[in-house]
This record gives C-alpha cells, sequence and structure tokens, in this order.
C-alpha cells in the first residue's frame, strides 16, 4: 500500500552503485528501512541532501507490513536545516545525537509522542544560538521517552562513574539546571564538565540498555576541545 508520513533519518549506507538504504524513524510506522534507488545518480529525483542525519522529511513510500525494506517514492523536507549543518558544534552534535537514536531505538511500532519530542528538539537545535549543551539536555530529557527517566538528580548521581564529583555545590547546580532547563536556557559549562557529564549520562544509559561504542563520540570531542 501506499503510505505518506513524516519522518526523521537515522542512519544512511550505501546500497549497489547508485541507491541507498535509509533508517527513518516515521511517526506513523515507528522505525523503518527504505529504499532510494538511483539517489547517487545525476538523475535522481532526490536531493541527497534529505538524507542526512536527522533531516525532517514529509515521505511517501510502497509499505508492506512485514517486509524488510520498502521503497521510497517522493520526499520532502518539512524544516530545512540551513543554520544546523553550516554549524561546527550544532553539526557534529547532530552527528552524535543521530548515532545515540539509532542505537537506543529499535522498535518498529509507532510512537507519536516520542517522534513528537525528537522533530521538536531538531526545530529547536536548528534555532537556538550558543547552546553547546543542546546533545546533554536532550539525552537527559530523552530518557523519558524510553522508559528510564530520571525522577532527580540523585539517581542520576548514584549511578556516575564518580559520585563524589557532584558533591561540589556548583557542579551539583550545573546538573540541576541541565536537568531542567529549557533549550534555550542551558547553563554555562566548560569542556570538561560538559565532557564529565556527557560521560555519566552515556553511563546512565547503559545501566539500562545496551548502548555499544558511539563512532561519533570522538569527533564530538575532537570539536568541543579544540
Amino acid at each position: 500500500m501506499l503510505i505518506t508520513t513524516q519522518g526523521i533519518i537515522f542512519r544512511t549506507v550505501k546500497y549497489r552503485e547508485t541507491s541507498i538504504i535509509t533508517a527513518i524513524y516515521t511517526r506513523q510506522l515507528g522505525l523503518t528501512d527504505f529504499i532510494a534507488n538511483n539517489v547517487r545518480s545525476s538523475k535522481s529525483k532526490f536531493n541527497i541532501g534529505y538524507f542526512e542525519p536527522l533531516s525532517l522529511l514529509e515521505l511517501t513510500a510502497y509499505y508492506q507490513p512485514g517486509r524488510q525494506v520498502n521503497r521510497l517514492t517522493e520526499l520532502k523536507a518539512l524544516q530545512p536545516l540551513h543554520h544546523t549543518r553550516q554549524d561546527i558544534f550544532k553539526s557534529t552534535m547532530v552527528l552524535f545525537l543521530a548515532e545515540i537514536l539509532n542505537k537506543c531505538i529499535v522498535e518498529h511500532d509507532k510512537n507519536p509522542a516520542l517522534f513528537d519530542f525528537i522533530s521538536s528538539a531538531i526545530v529547536r537545535l536548528e534555532s537556538t544560538t550558543g547552546n553547546n549543551n543542546f546533545h546533554l539536555q536532550f539525552l537527559l530529557k530523552l530518557t523519558h521517552h524510553l522508559g528510564f527517566g530520571l525522577p532527580d538528580t540523585d539517581t542520576f548521581i548514584n549511578q556516575a562513574d564518580n559520585p563524589a564529583y557532584y558533591q561540589d555545590a556548583a557542579i551539583s547546580r550545573l546538573l540541576q539546571q541541565l536537568w531542567q532547563a529549557d533549550f534555550d536556557q542551558s547553563p554555562a559549562l566548560n569542556t570538561a564538565q560538559r565532557q564529565i557529564i556527557l560521560q555519566d549520562i552515556l553511563q546512565y544509559y547503559r545501566h539500562h540498555i545496551e548502548l555499544p561504542q558511539l563512532r561519533s563520540l570522538d569527533v564530538l570531542q575532537a570539536v568541543f576541545n579544540a
């Protein structure tokens, strides 16, 4: 059957000479793999930029329940991410978060609340300036949609690699602000604080789900440490 739905690009891999297979988190179907034929040829009807990580799209596809890979027929950008693609910090955060999402979300059933959270956060990243802690806030908020949401920061601290780090009142206050603040109200963190808190967030995730080594983490740290 032919379906039209909104989607978020998680991952794209080359397939044969000119095609790609892309994992798209859709509002109607959950996480689904699609093939886009001839997208890497000069005659493609698809803009290759549509398939960049966390692109927000409206897609039309031939969909058959139970089929491993379905075929895309039409694509349209819902929200151009010009500022995000041009900003080295934002674009690096997008690569990192797309990898996290691709590893954390495996459900093929629809979850409109989760889809709406991710899509609205992407739009906020595009419009927000100067928030180099966006990925930290996103990961803390995402836990509530994955079934292991933080009830309070003490729970997070108790599962951290070094709980004593948060005995410093200033650090504890920064964590509290990260956890509670909206994306446009992020506290100021230095590079070391940001790196330690990120590692502890990933540790918290690993207490609850299987989270393998992240290839984009080294890139993220290199950009923020430069």
